[in-house]
């Protein structure tokens, strides 16, 4: 056999070998980044339906404050009761984030900016995250967060 069928029966087997919906990392890492800022946008618009289809079921929270909250407990804070009461947030922002998956898990941290309006100007609001997501019937789902505040630089 020459080495040029050698090589291209070698890349057929590894292609057909290769799980279905498998990817490449630099979109599997941009897919998750991107299920992390859908979930801030989902809490800046305080929209309940998004929530319940972006969180696992299983998912578990360490709130900015500390608290350690289930699933139930962060959909019910995004009710149109809290929305009505909360401080404007123009604009939740992911940026600098790391995203490494592993098969049907993956690990994003990231640096989240929350804007304030409070007033008539907005006031960022900066927290490292920490989010750890499973891939469960094919789409990607948060199992659990970790904010951790950021110190604003003295001025």
């Amino acid at each position: 056999m020459s080495k040029r069928i050698g090589f291209l029966l070698l890349s057929l087997a590894c292609l057909l070998t290769q799980p279905a919906g498998a990817q490449t990392g630099k979109s599997a890492a941009a897919d998750v980044v991107a299920v992390v800022q859908q979930l801030a946008d989902a809490q800046r618009t305080f929209d309940q339906a998004a929530l319940e289809r972006l969180l696992a079921p299983d998912y578990i929270e360490v709130s900015p404050v500390g608290d350690v909250d289930q699933r139930a407990k962060v959909i019910g804070f995004y009710s149109a009761e809290a929305k009505a009461k909360a401080p404007p947030v123009s604009s939740i922002t992911i940026d600098e984030a790391d995203a490494r998956v592993y098969d049907d898990h993956a690990v994003v941290i990231a640096r989240q900016t929350m804007n304030i309006n409070s007033g008539g100007a907005n006031r960022p609001v900066v927290m490292r995250t920490t989010s750890h997501l499973r891939k469960i019937n094919d789409a990607w789902r948060i199992s659990s967060m970790q904010y951790t505040g950021v110190r604003p630089p003295k001025a």
